[in-house]
């Protein structure tokens, strides 16, 4: 494996639904192309490839930022110790958008299956048994009706008002965090959460500190009093090393 980077943890810490492991493999279609590689074969990949370099944001300051956030307090610490290497994926926007739509009131595993749904109904065939997930323009004539029965449920509609609102994605990058976090939650079903989640996995953006179920266990038990403040400049990091050590490990001691 590479000596910077955990794959398990940054793959499958919920930041993604696009991922796979079997047999050590690890897959996924990543701008419409299959990626496949072992931890052995992970490194001479980057090498060759510096799209997949920047989606694993291999260049980013990790050093420095899991250095200081240690040195905050024990418990992030042993987070960061645990899953040393945890990387934030720049995904595209998207992606993000849809998969966190469909992360509401749900569980990874049906999460992912959900999301390989929409990509075999509507996306484009890369190869085998694999789809790209769909671009906005290819979901413009999907009916709601269509949505809820592959199974989308409630969430049909929130899909629906992003397709048509798709193009908001694109003034992101040159809004201000606070600006940006109102603007994606003009598009029906983003709230506070998801709206966070998309400005830190596709944006990011390191002061969005995304409040789950067990992220607010952790900050009422772990950080009586503080907020994401407490984290700059990194509290997006921190808190998926918090929210990844809390889910796993029950944040034990």
């Amino acid at each position: 494996m590479s000596a910077s980077i955990d794959l398990d943890a940054t793959l499958f810490s919920g930041q993604t639904f696009a991922w796979s492991k079997q047999d050590g493999v690890y897959q996924a279609v990543v701008g419409r192309q299959l990626v496949c590689f072992t931890e052995k074969t992970f490194d001479p990949l980057l090498a060759q490839n510096g799209a997949l370099r920047r989606y694993f944001d291999m260049d980013w300051e990790y050093g420095r930022a899991e250095s200081y956030l240690s040195s905050l307090d024990p418990h992030l610490a042993r987070a960061i110790q645990a899953y040393k290497g945890l990387h934030i994926l720049n995904q595209d926007p998207w992606e993000v958008l849809m998969g966190f739509l469909l992360s509401q009131n749900n569980n990874i595993k049906r999460i992912r299956g959900m999301y390989e749904l929409l990509s075999k109904h509507f996306g484009t065939h890369v190869e085998g048994p694999w789809y790209a997930f769909p671009r906005p323009e290819q979901l413009m004539n999907v009916s709601e009706q269509d949505l809820r029965q592959l199974g989308m449920g409630f969430r049909a509609p929130y899909l629906l008002d992003a397709i048509q609102n798709h193009a908001l994605l694109q003034a992101i990058p040159d809004l201000g965090d606070e600006e940006a976090y109102r603007a994606l939650q003009t598009i029906r079903g983003v709230g506070p959460k998801v709206a966070l989640c998309i400005l830190a996995f596709a944006f990011h953006r390191q002061q969005a500190f995304p409040l789950d179920t067990w992220m607010l266990k952790v900050m009422k038990t772990r950080y009586p009093g503080r907020d994401a403040s407490y984290f700059t400049p990194y509290a997006a990091l921190a808190q998926q090393y918090l929210f990844h050590f809390e889910r796993t490990q029950g944040g034990r001691l």
